[in-house]
């Protein structure tokens, strides 16, 4: 009997200790290294890419407590190497997700890929000759449309009205894009137009005689073994090169590292420098915050610590962003649930800005 009772307080002991030990880990976060897997990411730890330790900790807490909520991932790189990897609520490392209007970026860099194949001759081409199907046949006909070129359309300069709620009802957005009425001359004034953004999927096709997807598996995503993705179609099937494109965090942050680097990738050109540099410069000035515009790629400029930070960023709905800044050797991604809710799909800037910038050392 003795033997026994000896044996059942040890085991009570044991159940309690385990939950105790299991609550601590459910309570608690403990940072750890990426891990390595098949996509060719490096990966080491944040203290080894110097990297203060206590910021990280405290924004994931944040995050896991609910204090900000929505968020599915936090992706961080830092001199090439991917050194923070978590996801939250229903994100999953393997998993592709949406990046909305972030996807715009991808479709900007697949114009320079074109220009740099000799598919597009530059981004002064007018926009109308890749469209003669629609010849004749756009409504609010206005000569001045002749003078759109690509690069009114990455600028958003387009001067065609955006209009983006009537957009998606209609079963043909280049059409739609084409038929809407000048509201200014191209060039003048900024004018967000996802229609327009649209349109330069068709302008890929057309120029390469490539399907988007195809074009991108080529000469993008093949190039940096991204294998795991999906573009969103349109109503009439093509390529959603407006919004939409689903990735994985670690490919997002991948292609942020690609523009970091110039347009290498593990040492092999993707993307000509020229286009990097020319896309990521300012062109016009977004009527969001005020912020240089450039093709398809918003420049932002913070204070840290007294320190001035330049970054270049693609931002989508819900809460997906591709941050690069260039001076800290930094990629960050984020991508988030909270669709069409303000201010919580513009938490990560507040996690950008309280946490990750201060901890660069």
């Amino acid at each position: 009997m003795y033997r026994k009772n000896i044996q059942f307080i040890l085991l009570f002991l044991l159940l309690i200790f385990a939950g105790c030990t299991l609550k601590d880990n459910e309570a608690g976060y403990s940072y750890q290294v990426p891990p390595i897997t098949q996509d060719g990411w490096k990966t080491s730890s944040l203290a080894e890419q110097s990297i203060k330790l206590a910021p990280i900790i405290e924004m994931v807490e944040l995050i896991r407590s609910g204090h900000y909520s929505g968020i599915s991932s936090v992706v961080l790189a830092r001199r090439g190497t991917l050194v923070l990897d978590e996801y939250f609520g229903s994100g999953e490392r393997d998993i592709i997700h949406t990046t909305r209007s972030a996807s715009k970026a991808i479709t900007s860099a697949l114009i320079g890929i074109a220009i740099d194949q000799k598919f597009i001759a530059s981004v002064d081409e007018p926009l109308l000759p890749f469209f003669p199907e629609y010849k004749g046949k756009i409504s609010h006909w206005d000569e001045t449309k002749n003078e759109i070129t690509l690069a009114h359309v990455l600028s958003m300069t387009s001067g065609v009205r955006g209009n983006e709620d009537a957009m998606y009802p209609t079963d043909d957005w280049t059409q739609f894009f084409l038929d809407q009425p000048l509201v200014n001359k191209p060039g003048e004034k900024f004018s967000y137009a996802t229609s327009g953004v649209v349109s330069l999927g068709g302008v890929i096709s057309s120029s390469s005689g490539l399907g988007v997807s195809e074009f991108t598996d080529q000469y993008l995503f093949g190039p940096l073994d991204i294998t795991e993705y999906f573009w969103p179609g349109t109503s009439r099937g093509l390529a959603m090169t407006g919004g939409g494109l689903k990735l994985r965090s670690r490919d997002m942050a991948k292609f942020g590292q690609l523009y970091l680097d110039k347009g290498l990738w593990k040492g092999k050109r993707v993307i000509s420098e020229s286009w990097i540099e020319a896309s990521t410069k300012k062109h016009s000035t977004s009527d969001l915050y005020g912020e240089d515009f450039g093709y398809l790629w918003r420049m932002i400029d913070r204070v840290i610590d007294g320190r001035r930070v330049r970054s270049y960023e693609s931002w989508g709905n819900g809460g997906q962003f591709i941050m690069i800044f260039p001076s800290l050797e930094l990629v960050a991604v984020f991508t988030g649930e909270n669709y069409g809710r303000f201010p919580e799909m513009e938490q990560p800037f507040e996690m950008i800005e309280k946490y990750i910038l201060p901890a660069i050392e």
